[in-house]
């Protein structure tokens, strides 16, 4: 069954334990956890998170880490040894995610370069090396479509489920998909059903980042694609402190989505 969550990036800069409890004291029981530091994925931290989550009766679904903006550096470039360094710190990142308990983490991956971008056919080896150490963990790896990396092309997304078969999995964001200016269809049919986990928010012709149900998102086709293939995944809530006034708008946000699951 769909369930509606929220990250705790929504709620930043505020520490992430607190925005943690600000969710869960507005009612969120299905959460993304976006770690901003490295003190955010040490045991002891990590293991005050747990206790939240399990004496609110809650579930982490995903994390998400501070690392995506060094992903290009760490992760995708012909620097052999850097890389083996940062699957060593990618480990450290999956531990946490599985004492979590969460599913998935999410990747931004290789960024638009002019020069010096590994070819695809790497680019997906290395995706998929990470993909493989996760595993170990019983943890995801997932590709999100992000504007300023390579996967804010849909050809590229569709090399990546091609060449890599089950290991493909995919974050379907609505805002970078206009950030992109690319089209949900084009993204929908580059990631096919290897759809694993969604961040959602709504737009308008002014703003490409809106609490949903206060823009013009069409949400019937973004739910309607993935009955498609029986998702039954999380829809995660995912916005800017500058997108909305009060923390509260967040859960009336979640309520205008719930209609479309209970279609």
């Amino acid at each position: 069954m769909i369930r509606i969550g929220a990250s705790t990036a929504c709620l930043y800069p505020l520490e992430t334990e607190k925005a943690l409890d600000t969710l869960l004291g507005l009612g969120f029981r299905t959460l993304e956890v976006f770690v901003n530091t490295a003190s955010e994925i040490k045991p002891a931290y990590i293991s005050t998170l747990r206790r939240k989550i399990e004496k609110a009766d809650a579930r982490i679904v995903s994390l998400h880490p501070f690392t995506s903006v060094a992903e290009p550096y760490l992760l995708f470039t012909e620097y052999e040894r850097r890389f083996q360094d940062g699957l060593q710190a990618y480990d450290t990142l999956f531990r946490a995610a599985a004492d979590l308990g969460a599913s998935f983490l999410v990747m931004h991956g290789d960024r638009i370069t002019t020069n010096g971008c590994l070819p695809e056919a790497q680019s997906f080896e290395r995706y998929e090396a990470v993909y493989d150490l996760g595993r170990r963990y019983g943890v995801t790896l997932a590709q999100e479509n992000v504007c300023r990396n390579r996967s804010n092309a849909p050809e590229y997304l569709l090399h990546m489920r091609q060449a890599l078969g089950p290991k493909a999995h995919f974050v379907f964001d609505t805002k970078q998909v206009i950030r992109s200016h690319t089209t949900n269809e084009a993204v929908f049919a580059a990631m096919g059903s290897h759809i694993s986990h969604v961040h959602i928010s709504d737009h308008n012709e002014q703003y490409d980042c809106l609490v949903p149900g206060d823009g013009s998102s069409d949400f019937g086709q973004i739910f309607s694609h993935l009955s498609s293939f029986d998702y039954d995944g999380a829809i995660v809530i995912e916005l800017y402190r500058k997108n909305y006034k009060s923390p509260e708008d967040l859960i009336k946000g979640a309520k205008y989505l719930e209609k479309y699951v209970n279609k």
